[in-house]
C-alpha cells in the first residue's frame, strides 16, 4: 500500500533558491577591448557561428571555442540604432529589429562584412524614448512578430514623432503617444504590417515555440501588478491600457484611463503565469524553449525566462487546463556567478549550452556581457513539473526521493493574488495560509498534495519545500514553486 500522510499543522519556511553548481557550469566570454558588450540580440547561424548584436551599433560574430577568452570576434555590421532583436538566417544574412526599423543585412561577397542594409518595415511610430524597444521572433513563414514597447515617464517623449501622435496615449506612467506602442505587430516577408495584440508595457522578449505557439513576458509596473508571462493570440488585449488608443475599433476621443477597473478586466486576457516580482523575476526578457529530451537536464520542452534586473533565470512549467494556459514557475539558475542584465538567450547547435547576453536597460546597476551555461550531465534533484489536479497538485521529481519523502512537514503552502492598476506594481493581496490535507507518494519520483482551498481566478499558490533530499542524500535544487491557477480541472 502506498503511504498516505495527513497534515494537521504546518509552518511557512523561507528557502532561497540556488543553482546546482555540479549540474551546470558557468563561463564568462571575453569581448574585444574597447567594445561595450551591451547585448541586444543573439543567434547561431546554421554553420555554428555565434552572432551578437550590440545595442551601441555593431554586430559581431565568432566561432565558439572551449576557452571563453579565445573567441576570435569579427565585425559583421555597424551603425545600428539600439538593436534589440535578431534572426540569423545564414552566415551572410541577418534580420535585425532596431529601434527605428526592421533591417535586413546581407554579405554579398562572403567576406564576413555586410554590404547591404535593406529596410524591411518601419510601421510603428517613434517618440525618442529609451524604453521603446523592439524585439522579434520569426513566424515560420518568412515573416516576423515584433514586440513594440511603450515609452517611460523616466525619459523624454517628444511631440514631434515619427508616425501619428496621440495626446490621450501620452497620459499615464508608460506612454503610447506614438503609433503601435504597447502592441505586437505581424510583419510578413514583403513588409506588410498587421496589428496582432495589444496591452503590453515592456514586452522585451517574444518567442514562437516548437509547436508554433506565441509567447511574451512583460515587466511589472503600471497595469502589471507583478511580472507576467502570456500566451499570445490575435486580437487579444493583455492589460496595459495606453495601447488601446491605436486599436482601429477604439472609440475616438475615449480615454482608456477613465475606464473603471471592472471594465478593463472584462477586456483583459490574463497571464498564463504570474511570477512574484521579488522572488522569481523582476524584468522578463527573451524566453527560450529548453531542448527536448535530457540534453540540457531534465526540463526538456519547458521555457526559460531571464531576468533583466536580477542575477537569475526563471523556469516556466506550462500546461493547458480546459482552454486556458497556466502553470508554475521556479528558479532555474540563481546568482552563482551569473551577472545582472540578463537580456537575450540562445542555445548552442548541440543544445548543451545556453548563451546569455546581458545589458542594462536604463535602470539599476550597470550590467553587460556574455556568459554561457553548460550542462555537465549530472542530473539535478529538482521538481521537474508541478501540475494541477482536481484537489491540489502533482509533483514530478527528476530523481527518486528518499524513503521518507512523503513526510508532510517538508511542504508548506500559501496563496495570494495581484491587482493590475495604474499604480506601479501590486503588493501580494489577500495572503492566506493553505492547509495541506494529504501528501501521497505515488511512486519514487511522484508526490501528490491535496489542499483545502483550491480556486481559479489567477490565484498564485506558493509551495515551499524544505529539507527534502533524494535517495542519495542530495538536496533539492530549489525550494520555492509558484503555480498560477486560472482555471480548475473538471
Amino acid at each position: 500500500m502506498k503511504p498516505v500522510y495527513f497534515l494537521l499543522a504546518f509552518s511557512i519556511f523561507v528557502t532561497a533558491a540556488t543553482a546546482e553548481d555540479t549540474s551546470y557550469n558557468l563561463e564568462t566570454i571575453a569581448f574585444p577591448e574597447g567594445v561595450p558588450p551591451e547585448v541586444g540580440g543573439l543567434g547561431f547561424s546554421p554553420s555554428g557561428k555565434l552572432f551578437v548584436a550590440l545595442r551601441r551599433s555593431d554586430v559581431l560574430f565568432a566561432e565558439p571555442t572551449s576557452d571563453p577568452a579565445d573567441f576570435q570576434w569579427q565585425r559583421f555590421a555597424a551603425g545600428l540604432h539600439n538593436a534589440c532583436g535578431m534572426e540569423v538566417i545564414s552566415d551572410s544574412e541577418l534580420v535585425i529589429s532596431q529601434m527605428p526599423e526592421l533591417t535586413r543585412l546581407t554579405d554579398d561577397d562572403n567576406d564576413g562584412k555586410a554590404d547591404r542594409y535593406e529596410h524591411v518595415a518601419s510601421s510603428w511610430g517613434m517618440s525618442g524614448n529609451y524604453h521603446e524597444t523592439n524585439h522579434i521572433t520569426p513566424d515560420g513563414k518568412g515573416g516576423w512578430f515584433v514586440a513594440v514597447g511603450t515609452a517611460s515617464h523616466n525619459g523624454p517623449v517628444f511631440y514631434n514623432v515619427r508616425g501619428e501622435y496621440s495626446k490621450i496615449g501620452r497620459r499615464g506612467r508608460n506612454f503610447s503617444a506614438a503609433s503601435w506602442k504597447g502592441w505586437i505587430l505581424h510583419i510578413d516577408g514583403d513588409g506588410k504590417t498587421t496589428p496582432w495584440a495589444s496591452g503590453f508595457r515592456m514586452h522585451n522578449g517574444i518567442y514562437r515555440d516548437s509547436q508554433g505557439r506565441l509567447w511574451a513576458g512583460d515587466n511589472q509596473g503600471d497595469w502589471k501588478g507583478t511580472t507576467p508571462f502570456y500566451h499570445i493570440e490575435k486580437g487579444h488585449f493583455y492589460g496595459h491600457v495606453s495601447s488601446l488608443v491605436w486599436d482601429p475599433e477604439w472609440e475616438a476621443g475615449k480615454d482608456p484611463l477613465d475606464m473603471s477597473l471592472e471594465e478593463i478586466n472584462s477586456l483583459r486576457t490574463r497571464a498564463a503565469i504570474l511570477m512574484p516580482h521579488e522572488e522569481m523575476n523582476r524584468s522578463a526578457s527573451e524566453p527560450v524553449e529548453i531542448p527536448a529530451g535530457d540534453v540540457f537536464g531534465p526540463y526538456g520542452g519547458q521555457i526559460l525566462l531571464p531576468d533583466n534586473n536580477g542575477k537569475r533565470i526563471t523556469r516556466l512549467m506550462l500546461e493547458k487546463v480546459g482552454d486556458t494556459w497556466q502553470g508554475a514557475c521556479a528558479l532555474f539558475y540563481n546568482e552563482n556567478g551569473l551577472q545582472l542584465g540578463n537580456n537575450r538567450v540562445v542555445f548552442s547547435p548541440d543544445k548543451k549550452t545556453l548563451y546569455v547576453g546581458q545589458t542594462s536597460r536604463g535602470w539599476g546597476q550597470i550590467a553587460e556581457g556574455l556568459q554561457r551555461i553548460t550542462y555537465t550531465g549530472k542530473t539535478p534533484f529538482d521538481i521537474v513539473s508541478m501540475s494541477l489536479t482536481k484537489t491540489g497538485f502533482r509533483l514530478k521529481f527528476s530523481k527518486d526521493t528518499a524513503s521518507d519523502a512523503g513526510i508532510p512537514e517538508v511542504f508548506s503552502m500559501r496563496r495570494y493574488r495581484y491587482e493590475d492598476t495604474g499604480s506601479y506594481g501590486s503588493d501580494k493581496m489577500d495572503v492566506s495560509d493553505i492547509k495541506i490535507t494529504r501528501v501521497e507518494k505515488i511512486d519514487e519520483q511522484t508526490l501528490e498534495l491535496d489542499i483545502d482551498k483550491l480556486e481559479g481566478g489567477s490565484w498564485v499558490y506558493e509551495l515551499t519545500v524544505k529539507d527534502l533530499v533524494d535517495s542519495d542524500g542530495a538536496s533539492l535544487h530549489t525550494g520555492l514553486f509558484c503555480y498560477t491557477v486560472n482555471q480548475l480541472r473538471k
